[in-house]
Formats: C-alpha cells, sequence, structure tokens
C-alpha cells in the first residue's frame, strides 16, 4: 500500500430526512380516533382509500392508507408494521403516534395480487401490543367474456375454439378477454386462471397454466389427456372476483382423433416482404390416429383457420391422410401482423372430432428502433484498458420487432467501436446475440492524439466546478474529449417507430405524425447525440472543444451515396407496416439502420492507481477538522471513478473519532466524473493529534491511500482564553 500526502478531493454527504405526517380523518371530516371503533385497549388497524372510505381492497390506481390505534391516545409511540404483499411506506416500516395515539402508514399494490395481511406492534409502558389486518391486492369491477363475431360482449363466458367436439388428446384454444368496469380493455397484465374437473384430475392439461391478459386478452391451450366427455372449465381473474365459464366437449376414447405435431416456422414475417430467412409461409403437420393411438391412412381432414385477418390463407381446405397417418397444409401471411392457429377437423362413425395447432405469429421480423437495446457484461469501466491489451467485454445486443416479439433468427447485428477492437458482427437466436470487445490501441483520437483530453497532466486551463483547484478528480464532467472513454455503436437493417393508435398493425394515413424519424446512423465520440462533422455549427467554426472531439465520427451511409442523410425530405414513416397503398404517398416501405449505442470505459493509472482530494464546501483541505463535514472525490487521470466493485475505507487513529461511513463500494455505472463519499471526524473526550485515512481497493489494481491530519477548531476568543491561545 502506498501512503501519500494531502492532495484528494472529498465532499459532504448530504442526509436527507423525509418526514411523513398523517392526520386521522373519520367519516364527516372529524379528527381524533373517530374512526376507530372498539374498546381502545388493543392495537388496532383500519384501511381507508384515497376518499378517506373503510376499505379491505388496495389497487395500482387506489393506494390505501393504514391507520395503526394505540390503546388509551399513546402519543409519540414508535409503531413497527409489515406487510406480506405490497409496499409499506415509509420504506423504514416505523411511525410515530399522534396526539390522538395514531400512527399512519401508506400501501401500495405492487405485481403480485392476492390477499395479505399487515402486522403492526408497538412497545407501551404497558407492555408489547400486536395488531393485524387482513387486505386484497386487486383491480375491482373488473369483467370477464369474449366478443362474438357481431362485436357483442358475452360476459361470464369463456371463447373455445374450435366449438366442435374434440378428439381424444386434442387440443382447444381457451380465451377471455378483460374490461374494465367502464368497458374498455385493460392496458395492465392481468393474470388469469384455468380449471375444470379434468384438469384438477390430471387428464387434461393448459399451457400456459395462469395465462396473463396482452391487449385485454389472455389466451391457453387445452389439452385433452385422457379425459372425455363434457368438461365444465372455469375462468377465474386472480386478485378479483371476476369469472367466465365454458364447456369443452371431447370425444370418447374410441373415436378417431387428431393430433397437431408441429408448425415450422412458426413466426413467419408479412406478406411481400419475406427474403433471406424471412419466411411468409409455415408447414404445419397433424396426425390422424384411432383409438388406440395408431395411424390412420386415408381419412379426410379439413383445415380452417381461427382468424383470415390481412388476407391470411390456407394451401388446401382438406387432405388425406398417408401411411403414418399424416396430413400438412401450408399458411401464408397477409399484410397484417396477428397470431393464428390452423384448425384440423375429422369426421368419424358419424361423430366430429377437431384440434388446433400450436400459436403461428405472422409480422415483420424487423427490428424496430424502440426495440433494441445494448447492454455491457460486468463493469463499464475496463481496470487498466488505458495501459493494458487484451482485457475482455462481453456486448449483447437485443432485439425485438413493433409488436415486441423476438426478430427472426439469424438478423445480423454490425458493431463498431470508438477504441480498442471489437468482434464485427453476430446473428440473433431467440432476438440476441453477443460479440466480444478487446482492450488495445486506439486509445485517443487519430488526429489530435492527447492534445484535446482533459487529464491530470494536461488540464487546458480547465477547472473543476466542485472546487478550486485543478480539474482532477471532479465529481463534474469536464468536457467533450474524454480519455479513455469508447463509443460502441451497433446496427441493424429495420423500421422506425411509430404509434399504432388504431391497433390494426400498420401505419395509416391518420397516424403519419406519429413516428420517430432517423437520420443515419453514426458512432458519436464526443457523446453529444449529434453527427458532428454536419453540425452548421461545426462546419462554421471547426475549432470548439465540441468539433473537435466530434471531427472523427463516422456515419453508416445507408443509401451509398457518402452524404449523411437527415432522411427528412421527406420525413414519412419508413418500415415494411407502410401499408401498399401509402408507399410513396404518406410513408414509405423503405428499410433504415436502428441502431443502439453503449460505452465501455479503459481506465487508466494515475500515480498508484487513482488521486483522491478532499474538499469543505469547494475549497480543497490538507487536514480536517473536528465536526466538519467534507466530500472526498477518486478518480483516475482522466476523472474517472474506479471499477464497480472497488472498496473505499475511511478510518482514523489518535483521538480523531470517524462519525461518518466508513465503508464504500463502487457501483457499476458509466457516470462521467469522479467517484464522491462524504466524510466526517469528532475529536474525543481528551483530545490527541491523529489522522484521517482514505484507502481504495480498486478491482485489478492495488490498494492505494491519502492520510490526513486531523485536528480541532480553537476559538481563541473564548473567555477564558483555551490554553492553547496562551504562548508558551
Amino acid at each position: 500500500m502506498i501512503n501519500r500526502g494531502a492532495t484528494l478531493i472529498s465532499r459532504m454527504a448530504v442526509l436527507f430526512a423525509v418526514l411523513f405526517t398523517f392526520t386521522a380523518c373519520g367519516g364527516g371530516g372529524g379528527g381524533g380516533d373517530t374512526f376507530f371503533q372498539g374498546d381502545n385497549t388493543e392495537l388496532k388497524l383500519t384501511l381507508y382509500d384515497p376518499q378517506g372510505i373503510e376499505t379491505k381492497t388496495v389497487t395500482t390506481s387506489s393506494p390505501g392508507t393504514v391507520r395503526v390505534k394505540v390503546k388509551d391516545n399513546g402519543s409519540n409511540v414508535v409503531v413497527s408494521a409489515t406487510t406480506t404483499i405490497g409496499t409499506l411506506f415509509p420504506a423504514s416500516g416505523t411511525a410515530l403516534t399522534n396526539g390522538s395515539g395514531i400512527a399512519t402508514f401508506q400501501l401500495e399494490a405492487g405485481a403480485e395480487k392476492g390477499a395479505g395481511t399487515i402486522t403492526a406492534t408497538a412497545t407501551t409502558q404497558d407492555g408489547a401490543l400486536t395488531g393485524t389486518l387482513g387486505f386484497q391486492i386487486g383491480e375491482s369491477g373488473l369483467r370477464l367474456g369474449y366478443f362474438d363475431d357481431n362485436g357483442a360482449f358475452i360476459e361470464n363466458q369463456i371463447m373455445i375454439e374450435p366449438q366442435t367436439t374434440l378428439s381424444a388428446g386434442g387440443n382447444a384454444q381457451l380465451s377471455v378477454v378483460v374490461l374494465t368496469s367502464g368497458g374498455e380493455r385493460v392496458t395492465t397484465a392481468e393474470e388469469v386462471r384455468f380449471n375444470s374437473g379434468c384438469i384438477a384430475a390430471g387428464q387434461a392439461t393448459i399451457n400456459p397454466a395462469n395465462p396473463k391478459s396482452a391487449n385485454g386478452v389472455a389466451s391457453t391451450l387445452y389439452t385433452a389427456a385422457g379425459c372425455s366427455g363434457n368438461d365444465n372449465v372455469t375462468a377465474s381473474l386472480v386478485g378479483a372476483s371476476a369469472q367466465a365459464f365454458g364447456t369443452v366437449s371431447i370425444a370418447s376414447p374410441q373415436a378417431n382423433a387428431v393430433n397437431f405435431i408441429s408448425a415450422t416456422p412458426q413466426l413467419i414475417v408479412l406478406r411481400g416482404t419475406g427474403g433471406g430467412s424471412r419466411d411468409e409461409t409455415s408447414d404445419v403437420i397433424f396426425k390422424v390416429v384411432d383409438g388406440t393411438g395408431a395411424p390412420l391412412q386415408g381419412t379426410l381432414v379439413n383445415f380452417s383457420l381461427s382468424t383470415e385477418v390481412g388476407g391470411l390463407s390456407l394451401s388446401k381446405t382438406s387432405a388425406l391422410s398417408d401411411g403414418e397417418g399424416q396430413v400438412t397444409v401450408t399458411v401464408s401471411s397477409g399484410d397484417i401482423a396477428t397470431t393464428v392457429r390452423v384448425i384440423a377437423t375429422v369426421n368419424s362413425g358419424g361423430e366430429t372430432v377437431a384440434t388446433a395447432s400450436d400459436l403461428l405469429t405472422v409480422t415483420t421480423g424487423l427490428p424496430d428502433q424502440n426495440s433494441i437495446s445494448l447492454a455491457v457484461a460486468d463493469s463499464f469501466i475496463v481496470e487498466n484498458g488505458m495501459t493494458t491489451d487484451g482485457l475482455t467485454r462481453t456486448l449483447t445486443v437485443s432485439m425485438a420487432d413493433k409488436f415486441n416479439n423476438p426478430v427472426i433468427d439469424g438478423t445480423a447485428a454490425v458493431f463498431t467501436t470508438e477504441y480498442g477492437a471489437i468482434v464485427g458482427s453476430c446473428t440473433t437466436v431467440d432476438g440476441t446475440c453477443s460479440v466480444e470487445w478487446r482492450s488495445q490501441a486506439p486509445r485517443y483520437p487519430t488526429l489530435t492524439g492527447s492534445t484535446y483530453v482533459v487529464s491530470a497532466d494536461n488540464d487546458a486551463g480547465i477547472r473543476c466546478p466542485s472546487h478550486s483547484g485543478p480539474p482532477i478528480p471532479c465529481y463534474e464532467d469536464l468536457g467533450y474529449t474524454r480519455g479513455g472513454r469508447s463509443t460502441i455503436l451497433v446496427h441493424a437493417i429495420g423500421e422506425e417507430s411509430f404509434i399504432d393508435s388504431n391497433g390494426n398493425g400498420v401505419m395509416d394515413e391518420a397516424e403519419k405524425d406519429q413516428f420517430e424519424n432517423l437520420p443515419e446512423a453514426f458512432l458519436d465520440n464526443n457523446e453529444d447525440g449529434y453527427y458532428t462533422p454536419a453540425l452548421p455549427t461545426c462546419i462554421a467554426n471547426p475549432n470548439s472543444k465540441q468539433c473537435i472531439a466530434g471531427q472523427e465520427e463516422t456515419f453508416i451511409d445507408f443509401n451509398n451515396n457518402q452524404v449523411y442523410d437527415l432522411n427528412d425530405d421527406p420525413a414519412v414513416y419508413n418500415g415494411l407496416l407502410c401499408p401498399p397503398e401509402g408507399d410513396g404517398v404518406w410513408c414509405s416501405r423503405d428499410l433504415v439502420n436502428v441502431r443502439a449505442e453503449n460505452i465501455v470505459i479503459l481506465s487508466n493509472p494515475y500515480g498508484a492507481g487513482f488521486a483522491t482530494i478532499l474538499v469543505n464546501g469547494s475549497t480543497i483541505v490538507q487536514s480536517v477538522t473536528s465536526g466538519t463535514g467534507y466530500t472526498a472525490y477518486i478518480s483516475d487521470a482522466f476523472n474517472t471513478q474506479p471499477p464497480a466493485g472497488s472498496t473505499i475505507t475511511v478510518s482514523t487513529d489518535g483521538d480523531c473519532e470517524l462519525t461518518s461511513q466508513g465503508s464504500f463500494t463502487v457501483q457499476n455505472n458509466a457516470k462521467r466524473g469522479a467517484f464522491a463519499i462524504d466524510v466526517r471526524a469528532i475529536e474525543g473526550d481528551i483530545f490527541e493529534a491523529g489522522t484521517l485515512t482514505i484507502t481504495l481497493d480498486p478491482t485489478g489494481g492495488a490498494p492505494y491511500a491519502e492520510t490526513y491530519s486531523c485536528g480541532r477548531f480553537v476559538n481563541c476568543n473564548e473567555i477564558p482564553t483555551p490554553s492553547e491561545c496562551t504562548p508558551p
């Protein structure tokens, strides 16, 4: 460990205290404990809605207020409360009773729904008191049912497809629509539980077991597995009382059955947008068997679709099973994104049996701009990256289409880095793929090297706003040419994002202004959000710090015209969800580069690795005065905080006693500026000179310490004059 004299920056912590004061307000606006019922000898809990009405239900839109009454109107009593579901505030879980003996907590609903219990405890001069309160988290007034072909809502009924008798071992889709009390489809993901006698007996299965609603619809696939006859199914909304009912009819085991085998692929793209690994058709296979499970040859199987929206079609309406009992039908996509199932029906012995395929998804398969992101594994900061080659970080790109379905497998993502080296591309599986970034040259701009890089050795007259000294370490960002910060760009061929107000899956003329226009993608070296070489201010005056820092930025010339295009002449939506009739009128079916950026930071040793400055307010100090608050800033030579996981400890000796936090762990982020901690110490009962030491143990480096003398303030104007002020 290396100990140096005081040249560090530190900064005073600010403690935030939030005082929550609640007033009991029983019915009719009365105060005190008029809401409280009972003999006033127990710890009583009561739950109120935002209107002050007693309730047993809390929802995401209607939080609750929990009032805890302590017997005998005990004031200034600390009440502690916990809950088995939802979240209580204050976060500390404690509150103080007022003059009426009432402590108040706020209860908010979380993602989990169901019944819960709040337990409150308090200790008074009469002993420990405990009380409990049962409550429910869930939306009130929700309804279940489905819309028929005429658009009428059939309440309390489950939509079952197909509606004919299922074959033994066959499938049916069960679905319900969740409406609000006002008749609107819910926008939240509501969980629905399906159950029946056959399901409970293990003679039928559903997948998923507890589906959640999307766009107000919750669906599951019912599979007969030994059950026959009529199976009464109940759908129950978790966290609410709404239910829906339906009956699945299943052929007896002796009847012929038709079973779904496979659909390849299960994701197809819109009509007219295929090519490469993008298929517009899917082959769906069924198998016909007899009552013993043996394949049946020569059986006529009829096909239909659960929806034909957008022009979805089948290659044939029927086929005869082959020697293995199998039949194949091809589904062709339409021009609207949707999901669909193929229904296969067999007539045997005067009985009709049917089954449904797994869901097929019809989508663009292309990434859209608001569905691409780039993540850096482990720490953003690459320890010793400015001096060591071969250090690595894994970068993962995730892409989905307009409907947030993962993009087609094999979608190519292309990477570019400002510093270091990176694998140039990867292709997706389930919407993601990863590449490796490696530390090596270049580490500085090509044209200007380290000339404009803000560092401890080259501050270019910059002063830190947080203190009166040199720029580094400094809590703030110190300029455009930031040492060691490497921008990484990933881009892929995709489409712009738009708001589909009517939910029909295409860009209508009425929505032509509801999109994000994308210029050509570029590597943003100076992190200002602009392709700097094309900025009018930089064309007119290229010598500003912003312009110099961004002069080496490069763009992805999507249309190969060797000019950076803003794509705004005219600015129209570009993507395959532009309908054919709108192409060239209010939108364009041309594609663009979607893109995402992230940062890796090459850490640079400074002295023993990092530097620390201690400040009081805005003044750099060399010693610590008892009872005074300070802030310490820690950074490398480029004002970068230590790598994630690094630890910082503050210790004292002599009669100098630390009163602030003594240990800190650096979190993972790409902050532009030094890491800051708060420092405070006081003298003991009999003060003797001591020291205060700040020690950094950086990830991937050696410990480093700065030591300060620790004294106390003496007021020589006091009467009598302190002995320290009297000359010897």
